[in-house]
């Protein structure tokens, strides 16, 4: 029989206070993506699989908030490194990399539910004062791209949230009626860049 305690991690010493704080991170994660709820998990659960006092965790985030915060601000900067590397492959056509980062976002939601209803579907975690919102830069990343596809009498920002809207939609409603009569998944993401972003427009 295995358990998944991990072994009593020896003192970190000086200097490797960020690879412990990465470690913590990575081990929330982990347990995030074994369940996708967030309400499962705590900060004891975390030091064990760690290796280490809950007292330790302290050190690095304040509270239980703090480190799923961290572990959503992960998850997103993956997912906007996914969707750019999705718009980077779709060549110099500004429709294209449109197009592309719709079917990345798809995808991404689609393949790792667990890390999706972690990011979208749960309840938000408190920002501290005078944070920006969680996902700020992946949402500002698509927001280029959009801008420089639509035309300039269109309101980008307006035309990002719609994309975001409806894509994200896709992705809950498909994962919660999974028996309904859904059109083939990339017939349903080309018909709606179409609709929102007429190409050639």
């Amino acid at each position: 029989m295995t358990s998944d305690v991990a072994p009593r991690r020896r003192p970190s010493r000086r200097g490797e206070g960020e690879r412990l704080k990465d470690e913590i991170v990575t081990a929330a994660a982990a347990l995030l993506h074994e369940t996708g709820d967030l309400g499962a998990l705590s900060l004891r659960a975390v030091a064990r699989k760690v290796g280490i006092a809950t007292t330790s965790i302290y050190l690095h985030f304040e509270d239980l908030d703090a480190l799923v915060r961290a572990v959503k601000n992960h998850w997103l900067d993956v997912l906007t490194e996914e969707v750019e590397a999705a718009a980077a492959t779709a060549g110099e056509n500004s429709w294209e990399r449109v197009r592309a980062i719709a079917h990345a976002y798809v995808d991404a939601g689609m393949a790792d539910p667990a890390r999706y209803q972690v990011l979208f579907q749960s309840e938000l975690v408190r920002m501290p004062p005078g944070g920006t919102y969680l996902g700020a830069r992946a949402y500002d990343a698509v927001l280029e791209r959009v801008r420089q596809a639509a035309p300039p009498d269109v309101d980008a920002n307006m035309l990002t949230m719609q994309f975001w809207c409806a894509l994200h939609g896709i992705v809950m409603l498909r994962q919660a009626r999974s028996n309904f009569p859904w059109p083939d998944l990339n017939a349903q993401v080309d018909d709606l860049v179409d609709r929102l972003l007429p190409h050639g427009v």
